[in-house]
């Protein structure tokens, strides 16, 4: 009795399972999409259109405002050596000095003969006013001053440069040479950076050429001041666009008062470029597939359609929608990973 029990059971099983196949499959496609569908629920809003302070990034090397490799225009000795390594200097400071003794005796031994040939000059031309015949003697008298002026300005020139000064305020760099050594003409003694200011060099892409301008605001960080931002302004902007990299080199002028920036170093420059209306969404209402993006739009009758869209710049839970979207149109916020293209939604309460 129990085995037919059973039997019966299982075969009134299979019936009800069988009816239930018949009546989905002469279902049409609308009532199967409403039965399926019925219980997603989502969160939708309208697309905003706002006004954004649009910002480019890019990698920057930290330049001293005015830098000089200190080196020495003349082969000789190194008689006098004033560099204190890593401290500041005025302009006109001594540097360097370098073996003048026979250029100041040969200057000195000019300068007494040019004091002889001016007195042997004023008295050719007292000559002159009472005799003709002096003129030659004059002319020739002249010509030996002037010789001799010529010799002078020429040890006098060669006497300036076996003396180096700093061309400029700024801070010495590493001593390159010692006191008392013979240098050839072109040696580095030492460097001289003026790091009062800092000058920041950095590219940006071709299509944000038309909105950068000088004088924009820059802000820079680097990793050893972690949370420190330095400001500064837009100076240069180079005429020429690189072929290659399809991006214009610009300088930045950053106040460096504190001298925590050092030239060579590597800065993240954000660049604020000028305000712009922009299309904006929630960030968590956009779906990356592969290197595309896509949201859910809400059309005619609740049914969503996946849309692409290029996103532009960023800001802490918003995007930028570049394309895809226009202001006004209602999209899908949350609840869009059961969604595909044609369901109906229903909208869940906020």
């Amino acid at each position: 009795m129990n085995k037919h029990s059973r039997l019966i059971w299982i075969l009134l099983l299979l019936l009800a399972g069988f009816l239930l196949y018949l009546f989905l499959s002469n279902a049409t496609p609308e009532q199967q999409n409403r039965r399926a569908d019925s219980s997603i629920f989502v969160t939708t809003s309208q697309v905003q259109s706002a006004q954004i302070t649009r910002k480019v990034d890019a990698l920057g090397t930290a330049l001293a405002y005015d830098s000089a490799r200190i080196v020495n225009a003349s082969s000789d000795y190194l008689i006098e050596l004033n560099i204190r390594e890593g401290q500041p200097v005025k302009k006109g400071d001594l540097i360097a000095r370098f073996n003048d003794t026979e250029e100041r005796a040969r200057i000195a031994e000019l300068k007494a003969l040019m004091t002889e040939q001016n007195r042997q000059l004023a008295r050719l031309k007292n000559l002159t006013r009472t005799q003709a015949s002096a003129q030659s003697l004059l002319d020739e008298q002249q010509a030996k001053v002037n010789a001799t002026q010529a010799q002078l300005d020429a040890l006098e020139a060669r006497l300036s440069e076996l003396v180096i000064h700093a061309p400029f305020d700024g801070v010495l760099g590493l001593r390159q040479v010692s006191n008392g050594a013979y240098l050839a003409s072109g040696t580095e003694l030492t460097t001289l950076d003026d790091i009062s200011k800092i000058r920041v060099e950095f590219n940006v892409a071709e299509r944000y050429l038309a909105a950068l301008q000088t004088e924009m605001p820059v802000s820079a960080d680097n990793i050893a001041y972690a949370g420190h931002l330095f400001s500064g302004k837009v100076k240069a902007i180079d005429p020429r666009i690189d072929p290659v990299t399809r991006s214009v080199k610009v300088h930045a002028v950053i106040d460096n008062a504190d001298l925590k920036l050092r030239p060579g170093m590597l800065l993240n420059v954000h660049v604020e470029l000028a305000k712009t209306d922009v299309v904006q969404i929630p960030e968590k209402a956009v779906m990356p597939l592969q290197s595309k993006h896509y949201v859910f739009v809400v059309e005619a009758g609740d049914k969503v359609r996946q849309v692409e869209i290029i996103p532009g710049q960023r800001l802490p839970g918003l995007v930028e929608v570049v394309s895809g979207l226009k202001a006004g149109d209602e999209i899908v916020t949350q609840g869009s990973q059961k969604l595909r293209n044609g369901v109906v939604i229903t909208r869940a309460e906020q």
